[in-house]
């Protein structure tokens, strides 16, 4: 029996899900922005750089936690009841054990940044990994069946519950206590949440050593790939906070909320589908690389404006909308432009190596990416806070070279080819930039006006750096000028549909939920 894939109905829904995940994603964003513009006029630079030092073993301790198993789970074809079961044990005991690590470790962290207070935050942060671990499998799940519910249900709930507990805590002069206290109440709406929705229950006796082995067989060059990549993050946060200064640090955390946004864009919308997809059609090779050669295509379409856009945008943009004290940041924003095309092609053949059953390259290419970052930042650093972030971007660029040529081989794909969809609209969005920074420092100068008149006159220009890139791309290459059009016109008519993914589980999935076995 054919399953969507081969029935020709992969594609309308990975259409259908990526958009509506994509629209999700914005207005999550645009709750998020609001709450964050309060959050910068109530607590400090420092105190976000506090936070952010304080949390740094949760990230990489809470994919220790997963240990591949949402992975795993997601490309598994069978067996999915005992998978399921198994992965629930597993990323639940893990997170347990490694909350425990995180929290004997933060006089360390304390000690690194020379600060009792961030001591006592890495102490409470350490039980989050316990948290993020216990949404793994229904996370998992829901992404296997192109499932928007996380995005649009989920991930709103948890911006609402931070933004509330958040904005009170701090007024009531709680300070990094506040921004705790919130995460806090993020991650725990988060979880009550994703297992509501996941519409399955776990039935524990099936869980089953053998399975996890086999699972973690596949998982451990995912993870160890994701935790490489992770770490390198974490070590981007402990050059600035560690040689510039926590106010650095929450300058340079604020500036990733602001410049990364268009990256996250690309891929909750994108690769939160592209995985399971190319998991799916892994046993066509032709239709593989075709996937893979269209997914480049609208990745370098969206992802190069995205990103190069904030080379005139990302000053004025951060004052505007934070205050003048959030500067700094705003130039970190501009020297992270680079970083939203590079990484989102780089994330771009990470799913597709996932899908295509060779995990085992991951790890190779997150610590190309975990060593660069680092090296170019300590190579910039005596040049300042926004020529490391310049080293940031530099670093992803070399890290997607690199992930292009390893997915080339394993596709067979030529380099060539690959080039042939980049360089167009990287062009285009370089002429963009170009064009538009004059037009906004010499001429319109957002961040000398108001507010609200600076808001408004962020949009037109946003307005006309559209213009100005559909222009110049039709100018370089008149084709992908008609197939952004086709795409934008199908990503509304998707949006526009009454016809909603349905989430009832495909052929080979997990029934909505389980009873108990007579």
């Amino acid at each position: 029996m054919s399953g969507p894939d081969e029935a020709g109905g992969l594609t309308p829904t990975v259409v259908r899900a990526s958009s509506l995940t994509g629209l999700g994603w914005v207005v999550n964003q645009l709750m998020n922005l609001a709450i964050y513009i309060v959050l910068a006029r109530l607590a400090t630079p420092t105190q976000f750089g506090q936070l952010a030092a304080g949390s740094i073993l949760v990230t990489t301790g809470g994919l220790f936690a997963d240990s591949g198993m949402m992975a795993a789970l997601i490309h598994r074809r069978d067996r999915l009841q005992e998978a399921a079961n198994t992965a629930v044990v597993a990323t639940l005991l893990a997170g347990f054990i490694l909350s425990l690590i995180a929290l004997a470790a933060s006089p360390l962290v304390g000690l690194f940044f020379g600060s009792h207070t961030i001591a006592t935050v890495a102490a409470v942060t350490a039980g989050w990994i316990l948290l993020r671990s216990a949404t793994s499998v229904p996370d998992a799940l829901m992404q296997r069946r192109f499932s928007i519910l996380r995005r649009v249900l989920v991930e709103p709930l948890g911006i609402i519950a931070f933004g509330a507990v958040s904005i009170v805590t701090l007024e009531l002069g709680m300070g990094v206590w506040g921004l705790v206290l919130g995460n806090t109440a993020q991650m725990a709406i988060m979880v009550v949440a994703a297992w509501a929705l996941a519409r399955w229950r776990p039935r524990l006796r099936l869980a089953s050593f053998g399975l996890w082995r086999e699972m973690v067989g596949y998982g451990r060059h995912v993870i160890a790939g994701q935790i490489v990549g992770v770490t390198g993050g974490q070590l981007q946060r402990a050059v600035v906070g560690g040689l510039i200064g926590t106010a650095s640090l929450g300058q340079y955390t604020y500036a990733n909320r602001l410049g990364l946004r268009p990256y996250d864009l690309m891929v909750r919308s994108g690769s939160y589908v592209l995985f399971p997809a190319f998991a799916r059609i892994a046993h066509n090779p032709e239709r593989l690389r075709r996937a893979f050669v269209r997914s480049l295509r609208a990745v370098c379409l969206i992802g190069m404006p995205l990103g190069l856009v904030l080379i005139p945008l990302g000053e004025p943009a951060a004052v505007v909308l934070l205050g003048d004290t959030w500067r700094p940041a705003g130039y970190v924003t501009m020297a992270l432009a680079g970083y939203t095309g590079c990484r989102s092609m780089f994330s771009l053949c990470s799913e597709a190596l996932k899908g295509a059953g060779r995990p085992e390259i991951l790890p190779k290419m997150n610590l190309l990416s975990a060593v660069s970052g680092p090296i170019f930042m300590l190579a910039l650093l005596p040049l300042g806070l926004t020529a490391v972030a310049v080293g940031v971007s530099a670093s992803a660029a070399v890290a997607a070279a690199y992930a292009l040529r390893k997915a080339s081989g394993v596709i067979q794909l030529p380099g060539r080819r690959m080039l042939h969809e980049i360089w167009p609209p990287a062009a285009a969005a370089a002429a963009m930039a170009i064009i538009l920074y004059p037009v906004e420092h010499l001429v319109v100068n957002a961040d000398s006006h108001s507010t609200g008149l600076g808001v408004a006159l962020l949009g037109l220009e946003g307005v006309l750096a559209v213009g100005i890139y559909v222009g110049a791309l039709g100018v370089i290459a008149p084709r992908m000028t008609a197939e952004l059009f086709g795409l934008l016109r199908a990503i509304r008519a998707r949006l526009m549909s009454r016809r909603v993914a349905a989430e009832a589980p495909r052929e080979g999935e997990l029934p909505p939920a389980t009873t108990p076995a007579k």
